[in-house]
């Protein structure tokens, strides 16, 4: 029996992806941290070896007054390099306290980043359309001052890219089907999922639904010259076009695929059904 009804195809849960997406980031910034403490010994020493030598210098710079501006020069620049010492030791180190694997520091970040998508406090809603998820994406992309979030955003507007435009043969609905499906040259999606057949509505921003079929309903698929009798009221059609044909007690549905998509169409339709 033919099933034409609501499709989910495009429905994502926003707390999920927020959260796999957010995970994904702070890991990959996990690993661009420093998994140790830098080494304090070094810079200690190096500031007690500059003290000693500036100290020396000055002396010096006293010992022999007509040369003090050289002496003078030289202290100055142990005095610069110990700091230059102190101040590398203190940035790793911060970057060391703010590494990842903190639990203080995962949640506080992880809040900051929930917060961008909820209004006011407000909970997220258990599902959405990845169209209406992108409305709240998009204007934020790129703009974040944390870099953990601005990695999460392109990981969600990546994922809902990959659910609004999914890597299945298009095709178009060559003729009216029930009231959802009112318009003949809809462009639909195919594939295969778990024993059945689906067809679903490419217009990811509002879907009208889906055609789900068994092997049962499809009558027959092949070029469309072996379809000579074909209604083509729905618009021009390739001469080089896939035909595949639906029916049961209630639908006779006809679909045109392109013809480079022919082969893999063979593969997935019973093969008894192709018209030869």
């Amino acid at each position: 029996m033919i099933d034409i009804r609501d499709t989910e195809r495009y429905n994502i849960s926003p707390e999920a992806l927020i959260s796999d997406a957010f995970e994904t980031a702070y890991t990959r910034y996990a690993d661009e941290q420093p998994a140790a403490p830098p080494d304090i010994a070094m810079p200690i020493f190096t500031g007690i070896s500059m003290v000693l030598l500036c100290a020396l210098f000055v002396l010096t710079a006293f010992e022999y007054p007509d040369k003090k501006v050289t002496w003078f020069v030289l202290s100055a620049a142990c005095i610069g390099f110990g700091a230059y010492s102190a101040f590398k030791y203190i940035k790793k180190n911060n970057e060391y306290r703010k590494a990842a694997g903190k639990p203080s520091t995962i949640k506080k970040k992880r809040e900051s980043f929930f917060a961008l998508f909820s209004k006011d406090g407000e909970a997220l809603p258990e599902t959405v359309t990845a169209g209406e998820m992108l409305k709240y994406v998009s204007p934020i992309i790129g703009k974040q001052n944390d870099q953990v979030n601005n990695s999460a955003i392109r990981e969600i507007s990546e994922e809902l890219a990959r659910i609004n435009n999914p890597s299945c043969i298009m095709c178009r609905l060559m003729n009216v089907c029930g009231p959802r499906f009112d318009q003949p040259r809809r462009r639909l999606y195919f594939k295969e999922e778990n024993g059945s057949y689906v067809f679903f509505d490419s217009d990811w921003n509002k879907p009208r639904g889906e055609i789900v079929c068994s092997e049962d309903d499809i009558v027959s698929f092949g070029e469309y010259s072996k379809y000579p009798g074909i209604n083509t009221s729905g618009g021009k059609i390739r001469g080089d076009a896939v035909i595949v044909e639906l029916q049961d007690e209630n639908n006779h549905i006809y679909f045109e695929f392109p013809g480079e998509s022919y082969s893999q169409l063979k593969k997935t339709l019973p093969a008894k059904k192709e018209k030869k």
